[in-house]
């Protein structure tokens, strides 16, 4: 099944919810960080690739709703030689609760990532991604796909982690504090 371009936004969700080319990779973790705290970093989306390792660069300086989002990840490993750039549309942006956005891609490949806080209480936040894809592209390289999937969710929430070490250690979460060595 290929998503048509000219769907909609609920149409192009109900497609890749029923369709069986993958299953979504997702994961959480829960850190001491209260979410005002962490969202306030997270949506500079020009920081990630300070405490997010799968990120080599991102132009954006900020999440925002309906705009394109332009990045570069880093190769799954490190002796693979590439970077790989991405651009994908903000479909969905929820303060201190989630970002999502699509990409489409050449031949047939569509996909959406989703990152999402969930307040604790108590100064804890529960942070995770979500990424599911579809259609003959994603098919003809699906074992590349879901590699890469995997190491962008568990380099995400490991980078969730590296952000409570540094929020534990400077009981903030800015521009300095991200560059600061222990």
């Amino acid at each position: 099944m290929v998503v048509p371009p000219d769907s909609s936004q609920a149409e192009r969700v109900r497609i890749l919810d029923q369709s069986t080319d993958a299953v979504p990779v997702v994961g959480t973790v829960d850190v001491a960080i209260p979410i005002d705290v962490l969202w306030e970093c997270f949506r500079h989306a020009h920081w990630w690739p300070k405490w997010n390792e799968c990120f080599f660069w991102v132009k954006n300086p900020d999440l925002v709703q309906d705009q394109q989002l332009i990045w570069a990840f880093q190769p799954i490993q490190w002796w693979y030689l590439y970077r790989m750039p991405a651009w994908a549309r903000i479909v969905e942006l929820v303060p201190q609760q989630k970002v999502t956005w699509e990409v489409t891609a050449s031949p047939g490949m569509y996909a959406r990532h989703t990152y999402f806080l969930e307040d604790l209480g108590s100064g804890r936040t529960r942070f995770g991604s979500w990424e599911k894809a579809m259609g003959p592209g994603f098919r003809m390289m699906q074992r590349f796909w879901t590699a890469h999937f995997e190491f962008v969710n568990r380099e995400s929430l490991a980078g969730a982690q590296r952000l409570e070490g540094v929020y534990r250690r400077h009981r903030r979460l800015d521009d300095p504090a991200l560059f600061r060595t222990p």
